[in-house]
């Protein structure tokens, strides 16, 4: 039985994982009651609401410390007008240039490109549907981005 410490360590361990899930379920019972209360009121308002159409609303996105508020945007728009040949770019290749300009190196900290990649893929995202600012072309992850003429 040499291996007793590792097992009282696994064993506090476990106790300590069941624990946060108890706290957790407390929590998600309390947040269901009161959102039981909370559609309560509003059908005593409003009798023919159907709560099944409501929409979930989701916490926003940690804020990157490396953009400030706009900055994805027109460091995305500022890539395309740059860029040389037929325009079409995708957001690995934007998020290449943005941390080139921030002074990163992208062939290093992968972790951190795949965030650039994230949020400049949401950017575009948004500038396609919202905007209409740029054209996307092809699926997953061969998809390519263009400029809106």
């Amino acid at each position: 039985m040499g291996d007793s410490f590792i097992l009282s360590g696994l064993l506090r361990k476990h106790a300590e994982i069941l624990g946060i899930i108890a706290d957790l379920e407390r929590r998600l019972d309390q947040h269901q009651a009161n959102l039981i209360h909370v559609d309560a009121v509003l059908r005593l308002l409003e009798p023919e609401i159907e709560l099944e159409h409501i929409p979930a609303r989701h916490r926003p996105p940690k804020r990157s410390p490396y953009f400030g508020r706009g900055e994805i945007t027109r460091t995305c728009l500022e890539v395309f007008r740059d860029a040389n040949g037929d325009g079409w770019l995708s957001a690995d290749e934007i998020a290449v240039v943005a941390m080139t300009r921030k002074g990163l190196d992208p062939g290093k900290d992968h972790r951190l490109r795949t965030d650039f990649v994230r949020r400049i893929l949401q950017t575009l995202d948004s500038l396609e549907r919202r905007y209409g600012r740029v054209i996307k072309s092809g699926h997953g992850k061969g998809i390519r981005w263009k400029l809106a003429e």
